[in-house]
C-alpha cells in the first residue's frame, strides 16, 4: 500500500550503511516514522527533500497493517534557507521539535507554529518567538495567566504581576502576597507575550532586557511549578544571550 503525506522534517537518523530512519510531523496524523534507502549516497534523488525543517511531500510505501513505512519518492515544498545562517534559528527548531515528542496531543498546533517560522524566518524577532511559544507550553500544561485584570477582584487598574497568583493583581489585592513584579515595562510586555499568537507575531518585538527577564521567569515556573525541565533551554538562553551584550554583563 502506499499513501502520501505532507510534513515537515524533524529527525534524521543513519541507519546501517547509507540509510535513515526519518521522523515526520504531519498536520493530520502528528509523528510518521519511516525508513529512507540510499539517502546518504551521492546520486540520491530524494536526499534534499529529507534535510532537516524541509517541508515536503512524501510518498510512503507499507504492509496491510501500515508498519515499516518505506520511503518511494520525495519532494520539496519549502526548504528554510535561513537555517544555516545562524544558530538562532536551529535552535528554536530544536526546541519546538522537543516539544512535538512531550505534547503530542497538541501536534496540528505545533504544526502550524513550526511551519509559520519555518517560511518566516527572517521575518520574526527571535526572543519573542521564544517566548511565544512559551506562552503556549503554558497553555498546553493548562496555564493561562489572566493579563487584563487584577486576578483576584477584576479590577482593571493593576500594579503587579505575580506568577504564583495567576496574573495581574491590584495594589490592594497584592498588600500581603510576596513576589510581586512592580515593574511597568514587565507588566506591559508579560501582557505582549500572553495575548500574541502565531498568527500576529509578526506585529510584536518584546524588549531584549525585560524579555530575558521573562525567559528565565518562565522556565523557573515550569521548572519549579509544573516539574517540566527542558533540553533545549541551555542552547535557547545562550542565544538569547548572544542577541544582546548587556545580557551577559
Amino acid at each position: 500500500m502506499s499513501d502520501i503525506y505532507q510534513g515537515i522534517i524533524l529527525k534524521v537518523v543513519p541507519y546501517k550503511e547509507s540509510d535513515a530512519i526519518i521522523t515526520l510531523l504531519t498536520k493530520n496524523e502528528g509523528h510518521i516514522s519511516f525508513k529512507a534507502r540510499g539517502i546518504f549516497k551521492i546520486n540520491s534523488k530524494n536526499a534534499s527533500s529529507l534535510q532537516l525543517y524541509t517541508i515536503g511531500e512524501y510518498k510512503l510505501e507499507s504492509k496491510l497493517d501500515y508498519s515499516n513505512k518505506t520511503l518511494s519518492s520525495a519532494s520539496t515544498l519549502f526548504f528554510p534557507l535561513y537555517i544555516y545562517e545562524d544558530l538562532k534559528y536551529s535552535c528554536i527548531f530544536n526546541f519546538i521539535a522537543e516539544l512535538s515528542y512531550i505534547y503530542k496531543d497538541n501536534y496540528l498546533e505545533i504544526y502550524n507554529i513550526l511551519e509559520t517560522m519555518i517560511k518566516n524566518l527572517d521575518k520574526i524577532d527571535f526572543l519573542t518567538a521564544v517566548l511565544l511559544v512559551l506562552k503556549y507550553v503554558f497553555k498546553w500544561n493548562g496555564v493561562i495567566f489572566e493579563v487584563d485584570s487584577c486576578v483576584k477582584c477584576n479590577k482593571k487598574q493593576v500594579d503587579f504581576f505575580n506568577y504564583n497568583e495567576g496574573g495581574f493583581l491590584c495594589n490592594k489585592c497584592a498588600k500581603h502576597i510576596a513576589h510581586n513584579i512592580s515593574s511597568l515595562n514587565y507588566l506591559k510586555q508579560i501582557r505582549i507575550v500572553m495575548k500574541a499568537n502565531i498568527e500576529n507575531i509578526f506585529s510584536y518585538k518584546i524588549d531584549e532586557i525585560i524579555g530575558y527577564k521573562i525567559f528565565i521567569d518562565l522556565f523557573k515556573y515550569l521548572e519549579s511549578n509544573l516539574g517540566i525541565y527542558l533540553k533545549s533551554k541551555e542552547m535557547l538562553l545562550m542565544c538569547i544571550k548572544n542577541t544582546d551584550s548587556r545580557l551577559t554583563e
